[in-house]
């Protein structure tokens, strides 16, 4: 049995780290095209403000793409000046010509003026993710993942959500 153990463990580590990297998002586009990074909002308990200057930025080697938060407003009366949910956001980057196929570095900002309705709590709160770009050689797909911000990627480390 213990000349099982070691392999086992190497199999185990090797399965968490292709999870991990199965779980980063991630664009993919052939040289000259363009990459779309899909962000989802999935928040429970925070309330997005919509007259708020929420920013949400894509910074990439080629340079930075931003998109408007926006949705419908919330039902409830009394929080009308929230969305009631906050609609995907489409960032797309156009890959230069030439670019070399690879995966490459970047990163999506976040900047959102919330309230936690369960709590009345009302921050300001940020986010940064490191995300991928993957060129692929043309006429091979690569795999888009979408980002997925929740209220735990916006919570300030080591406060209160």
């Amino acid at each position: 049995m213990r000349h099982l153990a070691r392999p086992l463990s190497l199999c185990l580590l090797l399965a968490v780290g292709a999870a991990q990297a199965v779980g980063t998002a991630q664009a993919a586009a052939p040289a000259g095209q363009t990459a779309t990074l899909s962000v989802i909002f999935g928040l429970r308990d925070l309330l997005v403000n919509r007259d708020a200057p929420n920013t949400v930025r894509l910074t990439t080697p080629w340079g930075q793409v931003s998109g408007a938060v926006n949705g419908p407003p919330h039902l409830d009366a009394k929080y009308r000046e929230y969305y009631g949910r906050v609609r995907p956001l489409s960032l797309q980057v156009r890959v230069p010509p030439g670019t070399r196929p690879g995966l490459y570095p970047a990163s999506l900002s976040a900047r959102l003026f919330t309230c936690n309705q369960h709590r009345g709590l009302c921050i300001q709160r940020e986010a940064k993710v490191p995300v991928s770009l993957q060129v692929v050689a043309v006429g091979e797909t690569g795999q888009d993942r979408p980002l997925r911000l929740t209220d735990a990627s916006l919570a300030p480390p080591g406060r209160w959500r």
